[in-house]
């Protein structure tokens, strides 16, 4: 999501004449989108705001804008800690941004050292497409609902308009996004419609979608997945705990028994999909017994990748008001959970070996399966490329690096399988 709303605030800058760079001393606005799901996350936000005075301060007409979540929940005391701080826009405030950065920009009496320019163009082959912002869902460690906001839906039109938007920019895969982006719904259109009337678009070569929630899986999303040719068979499906008194304690409004016939119906209906996961560990009055079901749950759905996190307490939620396992005890779990989830991974690459798969290429040497594998083309292989057409490319996965976790992707009718994010080499 966070990297949706760059994206998106961005178009709205380069929409008014600006035009993006990577070096923050041709810079004249600092954008810092930020995330607050975890604590690391919000105090890295706040170090690199905090290094921006100094960068404002070295040339005259400079504006520092900081957006996002952790905007959302700590306006006043970035306001009150950072007052260099041209702008604050709350996540709930995304959708306006075009109208706010209207009036940032009129700022400009004494702006004389802002540079205005032709608009560039998103030439990116993968882009991502919001059709929901907020969340619905109460689960207690999430700070989420209270910084974005109960859900709103964008119209099946404004989606498709901005999906071909991306497609005439040279998008040839596109990523729908929302919280819980499964719960989608507008008028009478539910999310297989919206999957299905996407896949209609000239240009759209592969469909994903994240964050999906386990109780918006129906059967319809699922028969949506296995028919439409340009969905990928790949799902990234939180399941945060094997354990149903966590899951209970949590408010995640579904059992271990319900998840583990979801997963098993969805590999039934899609036989090469990779499934990928997010565990939390550590959660306040998490016992031995709980963890160790989380660890057969992994050993039983054999996730292709998976993202482990260590319990985070973010303030205002229920599950801060819960005493706390101690951090040690959080690290070791931590650790035995990782294990286990790249253990398995390795091993889902290892028997990608030899395999064909399609590799959409994203950048020079660099594309991903239909999977969600990343793959890095060997040099040799790389005169057969082309950024942003899909073409099907013999790969190994290399076993030098540690799994990076992350997507899914993979059905019948589709091009091969994969797994997650880990890394390949290709031929």
């Amino acid at each position: 999501m966070n990297v949706a709303d760059s994206n998106e605030i961005g178009r709205h800058l380069k929409a008014k004449g600006l035009v993006e760079t990577q070096d923050p001393q041709d810079a004249s606005i600092y954008l810092v989108n930020t995330c607050t799901v975890r604590q690391h996350a919000e105090d890295r936000a706040f170090s690199e705001i905090g290094r921006l005075g100094r960068w404002k301060a070295k040339r005259p007409g400079r504006k520092v804008v900081v957006s996002g979540c952790a905007a959302e929940r700590t306006k006043e005391y970035l306001e009150d800690r950072f007052p260099f701080i041209d702008l604050v826009v709350g996540a709930k405030s995304i959708e306006n941004f075009n109208e706010i950065a209207g009036r940032l920009l009129d700022r400009r009496a004494t702006d004389e050292d802002l540079d205005y320019a032709v608009p560039a163009v998103n030439e990116k082959v993968a882009a991502f497409v919001t059709s929901m912002r907020g969340c619905n869902y109460s689960c207690t460690y999430c700070i989420v609902p209270y910084v974005r906001g109960r859900e709103i839906y964008h119209s099946i039109d404004q989606i498709l308009a901005e999906v071909r938007d991306r497609v005439s920019e040279g998008a040839r895969e596109i990523t729908l996004l929302g919280q819980t982006v499964n719960s989608y719904r507008h008028g009478q259109h539910r999310f297989a419609d919206l999957l299905r009337a996407v896949a209609g678009i000239d240009g759209v070569e592969r469909i994903r979608f994240i964050s999906p929630h386990p109780y918006y899986m129906t059967d319809r999303v699922i028969e949506t997945m296995a028919t439409v040719p340009q969905v990928c068979e790949s799902l990234h499906l939180p399941v945060q705990s094997g354990s149903n008194t966590m899951l209970k304690s949590m408010m995640r409004n579904y059992t271990r028994e319900h998840y583990i016939a979801l997963a098993g119906k969805m590999r039934q209906a899609v036989p090469d999909m990779t499934l990928s996961t997010d565990i939390i560990v550590g959660f306040p009055g998490e016992t031995e017994e709980d963890f160790r079901q989380t660890l057969s749950l992994v050993e039983e759905l054999q996730f292709d990748w998976g993202f482990v996190f260590k319990y985070s307490a973010r303030e205002g939620t229920p599950a801060a008001e819960l005493e706390c396992l101690p951090q040690q005890l959080i690290e070791e779990r931590h650790q035995r959970c990782l294990e286990l989830v790249d253990r398995i991974a390795l091993k889902k690459r290892l028997d990608l070996v030899g395999t064909i798969q399609d590799v959409l290429i994203e950048e020079l040497g660099v594309g991903r399966t239909r999977t969600n594998y990343k793959v890095h083309v060997r040099r040799e292989s790389r005169n057969l490329e082309s950024a942003g057409r899909a073409q099907t490319i013999k790969y190994m996965f290399g076993a030098k690096r540690k799994p990076d976790r992350a997507q899914p992707q993979q059905t019948k009718r589709k091009p091969a399988r994969s797994a997650s994010p880990r890394e390949a080499q290709a031929r």
